[in-house]
């Protein structure tokens, strides 16, 4: 396809951009000059992967005008979250982070939800996942709130009451009064407002002592040393924000840090594709997203952004700028993860000869006495590990032990991606091994013409081999073993972790494959969505119903084990 004679014929107005695939929409975008913005798309295309990616794959391209920015920015959106386009990166951050729902009615529970459209107070979000289901475990442990939604009418109360994990009121065992102040202790554990509730709960520890409710007054007891706890603080407290998201930037990363109740109390660290997804980023995060009182970036927001953010909150939202100098420090460390990079390029200038590279991609092979064998490719960029371009190997080729024949496939199979754009060229390869790896590494290099250094790290001596015959003893030059060492321990450990799930997989197959009641289709659903028997085991009830899956099968299993 003629892709400049295309975008000629494109508008010199603001509007969408469509470039479509075979099947639907494989990347859109806005401008505020439709034909002067895909020009750049085109331009950037001849050392970009992603715009070569685009261009390569599309069919077609289409576009709509639109009156305004504004207006083009909410129809990228919701383009974007109905076709989710396979280039786009707003819809990867809009499925929403979990977020705790305390809800209004008789009897309040807690929730763990998704999204932002619901009736009640909401906490969050958790950025693991896991935490937001322990917190919401922690809450039933000592206040007691409600496990059955909706709440029903009982004559004698269900095993989480004898579990110590809800307080009954289906049953009549709890009097309003006394839920309602489990409510308020909920409340604040969750906000870290603990001022009003504390006095409340003493009197009422000090009400059931005199009443000789001991075992009350235990849980009171455990109660108010919760929520002493979160009044003490976190390491950075005191902070003028109740609510607040903080976005720091440093080149692609992205630190996202949460403050809520003038503490800081949680954080993740993103890494964009390219600096220009950035904008993207901050629509998916708040698509789906909570957006709280104020919102603290070190980098300039496009006024159609701040727009479309503030319509979304409910209570307003205030964009700044100023930092404390208490959260420039904690982001700089998180983000940089510590490490100088001017330091490291002065290392591998007069220890290596050569600049420091930007990304190294580490290769290693793991088997068990030659079954599974699978290798990794690990990437490090720009000073830290990006876990998001990891990718593993199952060798295809060899069914025996052949270290350099698996090595050669996987370098193989690397390579022709690398050729065909598919990945960004990396500067450096690293093997795990001696000269022998780096001998096979050094041929595929040159089948492929790669434009690239390779190296290998003995694991022995800790010897860095290069192609042109250097030797370097790494534990004498600690700044580089901080680098190679760390690229072919995690390409060691993601290999071995493959090689170790795929033998749990054949266990678990093992096992199922004779125990009563597991068909085929249930045997899909327990490998996908659970690593080994002892997790499926362990699963509650819940999640099995959300699977279904009925609770018999975990004692079948069990029956089986014993």
């Amino acid at each position: 396809m003629n892709w400049a004679s295309l975008i000629e014929k494109a508008p010199e107005k603001c509007g969408v951009y469509i470039f479509k695939g075979k099947k639907k929409p494989l990347y859109i975008g806005k401008a505020k000059n439709i034909k002067k913005r895909l020009l750049q798309h085109l331009k950037l295309s001849g050392n970009d992967p992603k715009e070569f990616a685009i261009f390569r794959d599309s069919v077609g391209l289409e576009w709509i005008i639109t009156r305004n920015e504004f207006e083009a920015l909410v129809l990228e959106i919701d383009l974007i979250q109905s076709h989710k386009p396979r280039y786009n990166v707003l819809h990867k951050y809009g499925g929403g982070y979990p977020m705790l729902l305390l809800t209004e009615d008789g009897y309040p529970t807690i929730k763990v939800v998704r999204g932002t459209e619901h009736e009640g107070i909401l906490f969050g979000p958790f950025l693991q996942a896991s935490k937001a289901y322990k917190v919401k475990k922690l809450i039933h442990r000592l206040f007691k709130l409600r496990t059955c939604d909706p709440l029903p009418q009982r004559k004698e109360p269900c095993m989480d009451y004898h579990l110590g994990l809800c307080s009954a009121p289906c049953a009549g065992l709890v009097s309003k009064e006394e839920y309602r102040l489990s409510v308020e202790g909920a409340k604040a554990l969750l906000s870290g407002e603990v001022a009003e509730v504390l006095p409340k709960l003493y009197e009422k520890i000090e009400e059931f002592s005199k009443e000789m409710l001991f075992e009350k007054c235990a849980q009171i007891r455990d109660q108010i040393k919760a929520l002493e706890n979160i009044s003490r603080g976190q390491s950075v407290s005191g902070l003028p924000y109740r609510s607040a998201d903080f976005f720091y930037k440093l080149g692609r990363r992205v630190g996202l840090f949460l403050i809520r109740g003038g503490k800081l109390v949680s954080k993740e660290i993103y890494d964009l594709e390219r600096e220009e997804d950035l904008e993207e980023f901050l629509l998916g995060y708040y698509y789906s997203n909570y957006v709280p009182e104020v919102i603290v970036s070190n980098f300039e927001i496009d006024e159609e952004v701040k727009r479309w953010v503030s319509e979304r909150s409910k209570g307003g939202v205030r964009f700044e700028k100023e930092i404390p100098k208490e959260l420039i420090s904690l982001a700089e460390e998180n983000v940089k993860e510590g490490i100088s990079l001017d330091l490291l390029r002065k290392e591998f200038r007069e220890k290596l000869g050569i600049e420091l590279p930007k990304i190294i991609e580490g290769f290693d092979i793991s088997h068990f006495y030659g079954e599974d064998i699978v290798g990794s490719c690990v990437v490090w960029e720009e000073g830290r590990m990006n876990k998001k371009r990891y990718r593993r190997y199952k060798v295809k080729t060899l069914s025996q032990i052949d270290d350099y024949g698996a090595l050669r496939e996987v370098l193989t199979r690397r390579a022709k991606r690398l050729k065909e754009k598919k990945e960004p060229m990396p500067d450096l390869w690293l093997i795990d091994g001696g000269k022998g790896q780096l001998g096979v590494a050094l041929k595929v290099k040159r089948i492929f013409k790669l434009p690239i250094k390779v190296f290998s790290l003995a694991k022995e001596e800790e010897i860095l081999y290069s192609e042109d015959g250097k030797e370097v003893r790494l534990k004498q030059e600690p700044l580089l073993y901080r680098v190679f060492g760390l690229i072919r321990d995690e390409a060691h450990r993601f290999a071995l972790s493959y090689n170790r799930k795929l033998r749990t997989k054949k266990a678990l197959e093992d096992v199922l494959s004779k125990v009563k009641g597991v068909g085929e289709t249930r045997k899909r659903i327990i490998y996908r969505n659970f690593e080994n028997l002892y997790e499926f085991i362990r699963a509650d009830e819940e999640r099995l119903r959300k699977l279904g899956l009925p609770t018999h099968l975990q004692q079948e299993v069990k029956k089986y084990l014993e």
